[in-house]
Protein backbone atom coordinates (compact mmCIF):
# COMPACT_ATOMS: atom_id res chain seq x y z
CA UNK A 1 0.00 0.00 0.00
CA UNK A 2 2.89 2.33 0.76
CA UNK A 3 4.33 1.79 -2.72
CA UNK A 4 1.07 2.86 -4.35
CA UNK A 5 0.84 5.93 -2.12
CA UNK A 6 4.45 6.96 -2.88
CA UNK A 7 3.86 6.50 -6.60
CA UNK A 8 0.67 8.56 -6.40
CA UNK A 9 2.56 11.31 -4.56
CA UNK A 10 5.16 11.33 -7.34
CA UNK A 11 2.48 11.48 -10.04
CA UNK A 12 0.72 14.42 -8.37
CA UNK A 13 4.01 16.29 -8.10
CA UNK A 14 4.60 15.39 -11.75
CA UNK A 15 1.39 17.19 -12.75
CA UNK A 16 2.48 20.23 -10.74
CA UNK A 17 5.91 20.16 -12.40
CA UNK A 18 4.30 19.93 -15.84
CA UNK A 19 2.11 22.90 -14.89
CA UNK A 20 5.18 24.92 -13.87
CA UNK A 21 6.91 24.02 -17.14
CA UNK A 22 3.81 24.61 -19.28
CA UNK A 23 5.08 27.90 -20.81
CA UNK A 24 8.14 26.10 -22.18
CA UNK A 25 6.01 23.21 -23.38
CA UNK A 26 3.68 25.66 -25.14
CA UNK A 27 6.62 27.52 -26.70
CA UNK A 28 8.10 24.31 -28.12
CA UNK A 29 4.74 22.99 -29.34
CA UNK A 30 4.18 23.09 -33.09
CA UNK A 31 0.94 22.65 -34.99
CA UNK A 32 -0.04 19.11 -35.79
CA UNK A 33 2.06 17.47 -33.10
CA UNK A 34 1.09 16.14 -29.71
CA UNK A 35 4.32 17.30 -28.03
CA UNK A 36 2.47 18.86 -25.10
CA UNK A 37 0.62 15.71 -24.11
CA UNK A 38 3.64 13.45 -24.58
CA UNK A 39 5.95 15.74 -22.60
CA UNK A 40 3.40 16.00 -19.78
CA UNK A 41 3.09 12.21 -19.63
CA UNK A 42 6.89 11.86 -19.59
CA UNK A 43 7.23 14.37 -16.74
CA UNK A 44 4.50 12.63 -14.71
CA UNK A 45 6.07 9.20 -15.37
CA UNK A 46 9.52 10.36 -14.25
CA UNK A 47 8.12 11.87 -11.07
CA UNK A 48 6.03 8.76 -10.38
CA UNK A 49 9.16 6.63 -10.78
CA UNK A 50 11.03 8.86 -8.32
CA UNK A 51 8.17 8.44 -5.86
CA UNK A 52 8.11 4.69 -6.42
CA UNK A 53 11.82 4.31 -5.65
CA UNK A 54 11.71 6.56 -2.58
CA UNK A 55 12.36 4.57 0.61
CA UNK A 56 9.68 6.37 2.67
CA UNK A 57 6.67 8.59 2.13
CA UNK A 58 8.60 11.48 3.68
CA UNK A 59 11.40 11.06 1.13
CA UNK A 60 8.84 10.86 -1.69
CA UNK A 61 7.42 14.22 -0.60
CA UNK A 62 10.94 15.59 -0.29
CA UNK A 63 11.91 14.52 -3.80
CA UNK A 64 8.66 15.91 -5.17
CA UNK A 65 9.14 19.29 -3.50
CA UNK A 66 12.77 19.44 -4.63
CA UNK A 67 11.93 18.89 -8.27
CA UNK A 68 8.90 21.15 -8.09
CA UNK A 69 11.18 23.88 -6.73
CA UNK A 70 13.61 23.34 -9.60
CA UNK A 71 10.75 23.57 -12.08
CA UNK A 72 9.66 26.85 -10.50
CA UNK A 73 13.25 28.11 -10.74
CA UNK A 74 13.02 27.34 -14.48
CA UNK A 75 9.77 29.32 -14.80
CA UNK A 76 11.50 32.57 -15.93
CA UNK A 77 13.28 30.73 -18.73
CA UNK A 78 10.08 29.07 -19.90
CA UNK A 79 8.26 32.41 -19.80
CA UNK A 80 11.10 33.89 -21.84
CA UNK A 81 10.71 31.11 -24.41
CA UNK A 82 6.97 31.65 -24.65
CA UNK A 83 7.18 35.43 -24.87
CA UNK A 84 9.89 35.14 -27.53
CA UNK A 85 7.74 32.85 -29.62
CA UNK A 86 4.71 35.11 -29.19
CA UNK A 87 6.79 38.17 -30.14
CA UNK A 88 8.06 36.38 -33.22
CA UNK A 89 4.55 35.55 -34.35
CA UNK A 90 3.28 39.10 -33.65
CA UNK A 91 6.10 40.68 -35.66
CA UNK A 92 5.55 38.23 -38.51
CA UNK A 93 1.83 39.13 -38.64
CA UNK A 94 2.38 42.91 -38.49
CA UNK A 95 2.22 45.02 -41.60
CA UNK A 96 5.26 46.96 -42.80
CA UNK A 97 3.90 50.25 -41.38
CA UNK A 98 3.22 48.93 -37.89
CA UNK A 99 6.15 46.58 -37.56
CA UNK A 100 8.20 48.91 -35.34
CA UNK A 101 5.29 49.36 -32.94
CA UNK A 102 4.72 45.61 -32.93
CA UNK A 103 8.37 45.00 -32.01
CA UNK A 104 8.23 47.56 -29.18
CA UNK A 105 4.93 46.23 -27.84
CA UNK A 106 6.02 42.61 -28.03
CA UNK A 107 9.29 43.44 -26.29
CA UNK A 108 7.55 45.32 -23.48
CA UNK A 109 5.01 42.52 -23.01
CA UNK A 110 7.77 39.90 -23.02
CA UNK A 111 9.69 41.88 -20.43
CA UNK A 112 6.61 42.15 -18.20
CA UNK A 113 5.74 38.46 -18.47
CA UNK A 114 9.32 37.37 -17.82
CA UNK A 115 9.59 39.75 -14.85
CA UNK A 116 6.43 38.46 -13.22
CA UNK A 117 7.50 34.86 -13.86
CA UNK A 118 10.90 35.61 -12.32
CA UNK A 119 9.29 37.06 -9.20
CA UNK A 120 6.91 34.12 -8.78
CA UNK A 121 9.47 31.50 -9.80
CA UNK A 122 12.22 32.61 -7.45
CA UNK A 123 9.98 32.93 -4.39
CA UNK A 124 8.02 29.71 -4.95
CA UNK A 125 11.16 27.86 -6.05
CA UNK A 126 13.05 28.85 -2.90
CA UNK A 127 10.15 27.80 -0.68
CA UNK A 128 9.75 24.43 -2.39
CA UNK A 129 13.49 23.68 -2.47
CA UNK A 130 13.89 24.47 1.24
CA UNK A 131 10.84 22.38 2.07
CA UNK A 132 12.14 19.53 -0.09
CA UNK A 133 15.57 19.64 1.55
CA UNK A 134 14.03 19.50 5.01
CA UNK A 135 11.83 16.54 4.04
CA UNK A 136 14.42 14.63 2.02
CA UNK A 137 17.44 15.16 4.27
CA UNK A 138 15.90 15.81 7.65
CA UNK A 139 14.62 13.33 10.10
CA UNK A 140 15.41 11.75 13.40
CA UNK A 141 19.06 11.69 14.30
CA UNK A 142 20.27 9.79 17.30
CA UNK A 143 23.03 11.45 19.24
CA UNK A 144 24.78 9.53 21.99
CA UNK A 145 26.69 11.64 24.46
CA UNK A 146 29.47 9.80 26.18
CA UNK A 147 30.89 11.35 29.34
CA UNK A 148 33.69 10.23 31.58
Amino acid sequence: MSVVFRTLIGAVFGFFCAFALSPAIAALHSDGSNFASVSTIVIVAIMAALGYFAPTVRRAFGRGFLLLGLCFFALPFSAMLLSGRAASEVVAQASADGQAAAVLGAGAAGLAVTGIATFIGLIAGAIFVILGLVLALGGRREVIVVTR
